[in-house]
């Protein structure tokens, strides 16, 4: 979500009134799993009768599905799929940024393939150096904490103060290695989590541009056992909407609820691992 800076006088002032609005998410735990998916979403077409249950059992199907095709395969065979991914990942980026993103993802993922990446490397620094690769020579002082205080384009919030963002980059992510360095972990708790990471990764808003960027492929990283990546949260139409009113939800409510925001990352895991076995014509009912 883009952020507005506030210059100087009363404008400011009235901003910093009002940073007490995110400042809640201190001295809390941040990932969590106990709230529930919604099982009627209210962007669902009211003829869809398809629950969270569905989502997830199905999408544990098709990746077991994947898994076995894969190893079934030889690499040649997947190229096409594996680029065509890639690309249509990249078709959510405006022109300028494509290159940096796409340098990012190979960087980042060795295979889109349900990786399990290591959770030693998930730290505030892997963030400044993900934002230092995608805002090179695109955004001003890339890698760097924001200085300054910001809100939401077209919304009466504000995001964490200046003064609170190292300490709480520092914070959410320590306590990300400690519930997905989990050795048991299931996909319905993972995707619980995440959920609870990008709701407050893009409420501390640690950069004055290119959060969610960021933010959506951090996310991919902590999801990489469980989905092909990067994980696209765009899929469909008016998806970007639905995903940034699923924020909104989830921090309006004390303490925050992504619980619409969880449903909608669990369809798009759904829709991704559907869509690989569809294209690549792979058998779900073995």
């Amino acid at each position: 979500m883009e952020s507005s800076e506030q210059g100087e006088g009363s404008g400011q002032e009235a901003l910093i009134s009002k940073v007490q609005d995110s400042r809640k998410v201190k001295n809390m735990s941040m990932i969590y799993s106990k709230f529930d998916f919604l099982d009627r979403p209210w962007w669902k077409h009211s003829y869809d009768e398809r629950d969270a249950n569905y989502f997830l059992l199905s999408a544990k199907r098709h990746q077991h599905a994947i898994l076995l095709a894969i190893n079934e395969s030889d690499s040649l065979f997947w190229k096409g799929y594996i680029d065509l991914h890639r690309e249509h990942y990249l078709l959510e980026c405006i022109t300028a940024e494509m290159k940096n993103i796409h340098d990012a993802i190979i960087d980042i993922f060795p295979s889109i393939f349900f990786s399990d990446l290591p959770i030693d490397r998930f730290t505030p620094s892997f963030a400044l150096q993900l934002h230092r690769q995608i805002g090179n020579e695109l955004i001003s002082n890339a890698g760097q904490y924001r200085t300054r205080h910001v809100m939401a384009a077209q919304e009466n919030y504000v995001y964490m103060a200046p003064d609170l963002i190292e300490d709480k980059m520092n914070e959410l992510f320590c306590q990300c290695k400690d519930k997905f360095g989990r050795t048991d972990l299931q996909l319905e708790e993972v995707i619980k989590y995440g959920a609870c990471f990008l709701v407050y990764f893009l409420t501390i808003h640690p950069f004055i541009n290119g959060n969610g960027r960021v933010a959506r492929l951090l996310l991919s990283y902590l999801l990489s056992k469980f989905t092909v990546v990067p994980l696209s949260l765009y899929i469909g139409s008016k998806t970007r909407d639905v995903y940034l009113q699923c924020l909104r939800e989830a921090r309006y409510q004390d303490p925050f609820n992504p619980g619409a925001l969880a449903t909608f990352i669990l369809e798009c895991v759904y829709k991704t691992s559907y869509n690989i076995c569809v294209v690549m014509d792979i058998d779900t009912q073995n």
